[in-house]
């Protein structure tokens, strides 16, 4: 059981920083730095030059984009790589679902299981992200599908911990209403990049905010939710400080570095790195939300000798 909860935690560490390399390469623009998939111009290693490639590249891949794409080797190996992290995870998961069955506990294997199944989805959806050249809405599917994968191992660590906090009824359905919340303003946020990527053809990353969808104003709206409802949490949790004292300093910090990374993002442009700190601290906040409701949550347990 202690190395079913290692595993799980290195797994999630994992499935997190594949989430982040998957912001790195919608910063860079690396999406269709290999444009088939599981291979990488039909090779397993992707080569590091343009000379490596069949002369009639840009036509074997024309209907992928490079009919107007240069091979680009940074964008091709950050594209790679995110894909080497997404196997080592899968593989891990794979591990955990090893180690799941010694422990004879039925619904541990079975949510392992799923977890592997989710994986396996995943990295089919992967595959039709690439073949559908980033169609935004398969992009979108992709995101929520590994919110849904880390919050699953998130739960099946907490299970596999002896420590479960009671706490107020009232407490756990308002985090439950934050973590919804923080859910819908993720979501939101991937289709506004949806609709940044569309723009991004005709304007720079400073003027074409002023041409993006009401779909922005609405996720600038959700914001002040998102700062109200963890406002909530602070105030709710604070007599149990010691027990949620990582969660609820995370939750301070990641808020105040969201609000700020979003005002600088609208005054100044959608500066790349900014873009991706603004993920991985959506992600994370996400991750912290969750993991207070299992601290004291009433789910299946393994009972420990």
């Amino acid at each position: 059981m202690q190395l079913y909860n290692s595993l799980s935690k290195i797994t999630l560490i994992l499935i997190f920083s594949v989430i982040c390399a998957g912001g790195f390469v919608r910063m860079t623009g690396s999406g269709m730095g290999c444009p088939d998939w599981p291979k990488c111009f039909g090779l397993w290693i992707p080569p590091t030059d343009a000379s490596a490639l069949p002369q009639n590249y840009k036509e074997i891949y024309a209907d992928r984009g490079y009919d107007v794409l240069d091979f680009n080797v940074y964008n091709t190996w950050i594209e790679y790589i995110n894909r080497l992290l997404g196997l080592v995870s899968g593989i891990f998961c794979f591990f955990l679902l090893l180690v799941s069955i010694f422990t004879r506990v039925k619904w541990l294997i079975f949510s392992t299981f799923l977890l592997v199944i989710l994986m396996a989805f995943q990295g089919l959806m992967g595959a039709k992200v690439v073949y559908s050249v980033l169609e935004p809405f398969k992009i979108t599917i992709h995101m929520f599908i590994a919110l849904l994968i880390i919050s699953l191992l998130l739960f099946l660590y907490r299970a596999t911990i002896e420590r479960i906090i009671s706490y107020s009824d009232l407490a756990k359905k308002w985090i439950v209403l934050a973590i919804l919340i923080s859910l819908g303003q993720i979501i939101l946020g991937t289709q506004v990049r949806e609709a940044v990527d569309i723009l991004i053809k005709d304007y720079d990353k400073v003027s074409l905010i002023a041409y993006l969808p009401s779909v922005f104003s609405t996720h600038k709206i959700i914001a002040l939710l998102v700062l109200i409802s963890n406002i909530g949490i602070v105030f709710y949790y604070r007599k149990k400080w010691a027990n949620f004292l990582p969660e609820i300093s995370g939750i301070i910090f990641i808020v105040t570095s969201l609000i700020l990374t979003g005002s600088l993002m609208s005054h100044y442009g959608l500066i790349g790195i900014l873009q991706l700190l603004h993920l991985i601290f959506a992600a994370s906040l996400l991750i912290l939300q969750v993991s207070i409701l299992l601290k004291q949550s009433s789910l299946p347990t393994v009972k420990f000798p």
